[in-house]
């Protein structure tokens, strides 16, 4: 019996890893207007030591132009990045891009792509439900190394004006999510929401019955997502991730977030309040969890 045990503890102890670490990272475009501190030039290298500090296994970019994408590439070239340029569906406007690392997981060639957040999702450059700028979310099916299991992530950047393009983009990507091929197989959602947990189109994704553009009267999604920093930290309040490059100010405005399916095990969640001194990477705050398949000890 003692045998037993102890064959048993070894095997267990010999199970690959299975935690991972994702985050989300509103970049802030290099815009002309953003001089001293705020420029690109000046914050790119912060950029990328926040993280570098993160370190995560996968990660979405929004608001990344494509010399940001170069240069991030260039800086990290642990990871592989996959996405498109949002204006023309190649390398025009803003990037809403996933990031690999690509010793620990690989992409499924055959399941990934870009869609826009309109009446039209697959035409590039595509934009409706009142928003006057062009929003997209990146996706693919991911397969862990280590564990040989697969899972979709998808990175979004929701409209930041047009309340009923939240709406529905809430709903369209809920469709898209239950669309995907390996229906078993869980799911990692990232991105900037230009809106709170309190906000229908959230609340629609992480399960709530809600009434939402388009629609005929209340929704309940059938296949919700958790958002892990409220799971572990509902008591905090102070959870701003628009810094307004001020640092970290209080009040409870959680625009960025990281939501995932029940086949994920949370470990860990939180705001990365990195600064070199009184300088920010950007006017958003990354957000960032540890999680582990829900089936493996």
């Amino acid at each position: 019996m003692f045998r037993l045990a102890l064959i048993s503890l070894a095997l267990l102890t010999s199970l690959p890893a299975a935690e991972l670490t994702v985050a989300s990272f509103n970049i802030r475009l290099a815009a002309r207007g953003d001089l001293g501190s705020r420029s690109w030039k000046a914050r790119r290298d912060l950029v990328v030591e926040t993280i570098r500090k993160m370190d995560p296994d996968l990660f979405g970019v929004q608001e990344a132009l494509p010399q940001q994408m170069d240069y991030l590439t260039r800086e990290l070239p642990d990871y592989q990045k996959f996405g498109v340029g949002r204006d023309d569906g190649k390398n025009r406007g803003e990037y809403s891009a996933v990031f690999i690392r690509a010793k620990r997981l690989e992409r499924d060639a055959e399941e990934g792509g870009t869609f826009w957040l309109s009446g039209t999702p697959e035409a590039a450059g595509s934009k409706s439900w009142g928003n006057g700028i062009t929003r997209i979310c990146t996706w693919a099916r991911l397969v862990d190394r280590k564990t040989g299991k697969g899972f979709y992530f998808y990175n979004t950047h929701w409209d930041h004006q047009s309340q009923p393009s939240r709406e529905q983009a809430g709903r369209l990507m809920a469709k898209r999510i239950d669309a995907r091929k390996r229906m078993g197989e869980p799911v990692v959602v990232t991105g900037d929401f230009n809106a709170t947990e309190t906000n229908p189109g959230v609340s629609y994704l992480l399960g709530k019955k809600v009434v939402l553009a388009g629609g005929k009267g209340p929704e309940q999604w059938g296949n919700p997502l958790k958002a892990p920093f409220f799971e572990l930290h509902p008591e905090v309040k102070d959870r701003n991730t628009f810094n307004r490059w001020k640092g970290v100010i209080p009040g409870a405005r959680m625009i960025d977030h990281v939501m995932v399916s029940p086949g994920w095990k949370i470990q860990k969640a939180w705001i990365e309040y990195h600064m070199r001194g009184k300088m920010v990477p950007s006017d958003h705050w990354p957000v960032a969890a540890v999680i582990r398949w829900a089936d493996q000890p």
